[in-house]
């Protein structure tokens, strides 16, 4: 079966490793796998290098919206599928999902018009956070909201990573209920529960040179993800318990903002901009207490590794959020934008060393093996025979 999978930018996200993970594990003798995507990213030349998979790269793919670079994405896209007639297109991402499912509508149009075969293309799309949110002005998330009720009339089946993102879903009548799946992510738990990474090692290679408690946030540096929160709470941290570590592993457009926030404060070099790591594992292997400061969110994948690793988390309440994260339990749940409600968390866990280890221990328990990628590839692996 020809499968299609298309995708905006191969950064190191959820997205994109949700979707790197799923077509490794897919099984080979039943799928023939292309994926289209920007040219530029960390995760290129592991979409290129795809065993038994084509990779497509269009220069026009881009996030930002971009009338004639979003219009030529179209038609080159358009142009792939006609030569490869796939089975299934699955677009991932908000612009990628857009640009995506419209050209495949317009590729089954012309095949239908041109009767060159009895149907199309089946229409997939993973909705990995909807692309609008509370923080937008209310004429642009009216917008998006219109954008996706009328791209979802020509897309078979919208899967989403959370039972939030349902919910968000059909609050904003995208689609009616049939039309959505839940199908969550997976990890490669094995490698995560059971990895043998150095800690001693990775803390010098990254520069934590003592044996002090270490905090981290694994994210790209953008505005969904709001960093600046998660700088000013470990400010916050370090002025009453200064024997802390703080890690901010990733990198993007907030990066310098990020600098600039602390070139007031007093860290004294324990705040350690990691940019962009495929050593994860290893990495989690030394952080003790896992943050994240989403404005919004779908299901991310770094608190699902975090858990995994028996890492208590302090995140926002955003997305499905409380679909992974126990508030008082493995962690706790704090109040987007507010940093001085993340560093009290981050600061009663590090308090109390008995709450401390039985958090781990509940965060180790909370990850079973619906979160694994063989059960993710499973699930997919049926949507898609079910589809065609």
């Amino acid at each position: 079966m020809r499968i299609c999978h298309v995708i905006t930018k191969p950064e190191l996200g959820g997205a994109q490793l949700s979707t790197l993970n799923l077509i490794l594990n897919l099984p080979k003798d039943k799928y023939q796998i292309s994926v289209i995507t920007s040219p530029r990213g960390i995760l290129n030349p592991d979409f290129k290098n795809l065993e038994n998979s084509k990779a497509y790269f269009s220069s026009f793919l881009i996030r930002q919206l971009n009338p004639i670079l979003d219009i030529l994405a179209l038609i080159h896209i358009y142009l792939i599928y006609r030569s490869n007639e796939f089975k299934i297109i699955h677009t991932h991402s908000s612009k990628a999902g857009i640009v995506g499912r419209w050209a495949a509508f317009i590729y089954n149009i012309t095949i239908f018009g041109s009767r060159l075969k009895a149907e199309g293309s089946r229409v997939v799309h993973t909705v990995h956070g909807w692309p609008f949110n509370d923080y937008q002005p209310f004429l642009v998330k009216r917008f998006y909201i219109f954008l996706e009720r009328i791209t979802a009339t020509f897309t078979t089946k919208i899967i989403c990573v959370s039972k939030k993102d349902i919910e968000t879903g059909l609050k904003y009548k995208i689609a009616p209920r049939d039309k959505f799946v839940l199908i969550k992510y997976g990890i490669p738990l094995d490698r995560f529960k059971n990895s043998n990474g150095n800690g001693a090692d990775k803390k010098r290679e990254l520069g934590v040179n003592n044996n002090d408690p270490v905090v981290g946030m694994i994210s790209c540096l953008k505005p969904q993800k709001s960093p600046v929160d998660y700088v000013r709470a470990c400010i916050t941290v370090y002025s009453r318990m200064p024997n802390v570590n703080f890690l901010l592993i990733g990198d993007g457009v907030l990066r310098n903002r990020c600098k600039s926030e602390l070139k007031g404060s007093s860290l004294n070099g324990r705040f350690i901009f990691t940019g962009w790591r495929k050593d994860i594992s290893d990495i989690l292997d030394i952080i003790d207490i896992v943050v994240l400061t989403s404005k919004w969110e779908g299901l991310p994948i770094a608190i699902i590794e975090a858990l995994s690793k028996g890492k208590p988390v302090v995140a926002t309440d955003a997305g499905g959020m409380r679909e992974l994260v126990k508030d008082g339990i493995t962690g706790y749940i704090t109040r987007p934008g507010d940093y001085k409600d993340t560093a009290e968390r981050i600061l009663s866990i590090l308090e109390n060393r008995d709450s401390f280890l039985k958090m781990q221990r509940e965060a180790a328990e909370s990850i079973d093996d619906s979160f694994d990628i063989n059960a993710m590839a499973i699930n997919m692996d049926n949507l898609y025979r079910r589809l065609a």
